[in-house]
């Protein structure tokens, strides 16, 4: 812990103890508590924020995609291996917002609903005394589908343009985040300025279709041109097989990409903005994330579905603020995005000991290199892979159809499918996970997997997915989630 985090600490409980008496009952907010902004930058690989391995594409790292996660970065701490929960969208939410894994939480795209029985973070806080409000476009984060702002007083849902093979012009380009944007500069400008504050906003731009703004482009691949971007149905015919890697023109697959991830920083700029604006940045602490990474041809795979693999689990982090630092720090420790429920209640200035037991604060003091790192995948649904193997009769769907879970524990890597499979990695030496260990180093194998077994849920089958109302199926499917 710095002497600066320790000293907002020290001025936190002195204002929480004065002002205990004077509090209404249920309210614990202190005079000095700080306002939190939590943004997820959906679909950003960490690789694609600064922070690359030898692994990463060179369209990923020939610019800087994410000049205002580094220059938050900047005046706060960042850290470099810091993981999702899983690798996509519902369960990786649902363990931010609960502090559990997936198999702790059971929300997934199987059964896409957070319980009503789970404290959430925004309910936390809101009971202390904070304002909550999220700003979103991501349909799977509405109330109608998996109710996973539960908690949030405000959750106001931008609607997307681009969605379709058949969109074009700038509607192509729309994906929510500008009206979540404006919509969280007005809400800031007109809320109570006497509460403190905990806001959400999930920018939803570098996710499928790529369609990046010519600007954007620009960023990333300067004089590219890439009339059309990438469509889902382009992902689904690639995951069906149809193409091959050979005849794929990757480098603009990966630069329309790292354009919709300039689209996405840029966006997080204007949220900073507002906060300057509204001459909140010194009582504002800011946490940017994202919710899983993307696969983009690696592992024979395209998108965030059928994998564990870091592609999908690497995120950045970054946090900064008020007693946040010192700036520029840059930590190396093993951490996960469910420690961000534990995080937000110590600068919150909660009980940090309400936290489920596996979310500990990123501020709690050191943490042990070989600190275990978790992900879980329920496995896709059966009518994505039907689908795939419609496109393709001759697809092997078996295997795109397992559950997997993983266990990193230092350098070692293992991980497990539903049909028995194992594979072992050393991502020191192998950050691509190209190499299988595991035939040569069965007592790794066996250490890990009894590792695998007390942390992580039992890899589950696949079972009916729930039900889910037309509008909301439809946006879906455009996406490319269900079908």
């Amino acid at each position: 812990m710095t002497d600066r985090v320790a000293r907002h600490r020290a001025v936190l409980a002195v204002a929480l103890l004065a002002g205990a008496a004077l509090l209404l009952p249920g309210c614990q907010r202190a005079a000095k508590q700080p306002n939190i902004l939590i943004v997820v930058l959906d679909t950003v690989r960490r690789d694609a924020a600064g922070w690359p391995t030898a692994a990463t594409p060179p369209e990923l790292t020939r610019a800087v995609l994410t000049p205002n996660v580094a220059a938050l970065a900047g005046r706060g701490v960042a850290w470099r291996n810091a993981w999702s929960a899983a690798p996509w969208t519902v369960p990786s939410h649902a363990s931010l917002f609960t502090g559990l894994l997936p198999s702790g939480h059971g929300c997934n795209g199987l059964r896409p609903r957070l319980k009503a029985d789970l404290p959430t973070l925004a309910g936390r806080l809101g009971d202390a005394g904070y304002e909550t409000a999220a700003f979103y476009s991501n349909p799977w984060l509405a109330d109608r589908s998996s109710w996973l702002l539960r908690g949030f007083q405000l959750r106001q849902e931008a609607s997307i343009g681009g969605l379709t093979r058949m969109m074009v012009g700038e509607a192509a380009h729309d994906q929510g985040g500008a009206a979540s944007a404006a919509g969280f500069r007005k809400w800031l400008f007109g809320r109570d300025p006497e509460r403190p504050f905990l806001a959400f906003v999930n920018l939803l731009e570098a996710h499928l279709p790529y369609a990046p703004l010519p600007g954007d482009l620009a960023v990333a691949a300067p004089g590219l041109r890439a009339d059309g971007g990438i469509p889902i149905g382009w992902g689904h015919e690639y995951n069906a097989g149809l193409l091959d890697d050979a005849a794929v023109d990757w480098p603009l697959v990966r630069s329309c990409y790292a354009g919709d991830v300039v689209a996405a920083d840029r966006l997080f700029g204007l949220l900073l903005g507002s906060l300057r604006d509204a001459g909140l940045d010194d009582e504002t602490i800011v946490v940017v994330t994202s919710d899983h990474g993307e696969n983009l041809g690696d592992h024979r795979l395209f998108e965030h579905q059928f994998s564990v693999h870091e592609t999908l689990l690497a995120v950045p982090l970054v946090i900064a603020g008020p007693g946040i630092g010192p700036g520029g720090s840059v930590r190396a420790e093993p951490v996960m995005l469910t420690d961000l429920f534990a995080t937000v209640l110590e600068l919150a200035g909660l009980p940090v000991d309400t936290a489920p037991p596996g979310s500990r604060s990123l501020f709690a003091g050191a943490v042990p290199a070989a600190r275990p790192l978790v992900g879980e995948y329920e496995g896709p649904s059966e009518g994505l892979v039907n689908m795939l193997a419609t496109i393709n009769p001759h697809l092997d769907a078996a295997r795109l159809r397992p559950a997997r879970r993983t266990v990193r524990a230092g350098d070692l890597r293992l991980s497990q499918a539903s049909d028995g499979s194992l594979a072992l990695h050393d991502m020191a030496t192998d950050p691509a996970q190209a190499r299988d260990l595991a035939p040569a180093r069965p007592d790794d194998v066996q250490r890990l997997r009894v590792l695998l077994d007390a942390l992580a849920g039992v890899a589950p089958g696949a079972v009916p997915a729930g039900k889910l109302d037309e509008a909301t199926r439809r946006q879906l499917e455009s996406l490319g989630y269900v079908h």
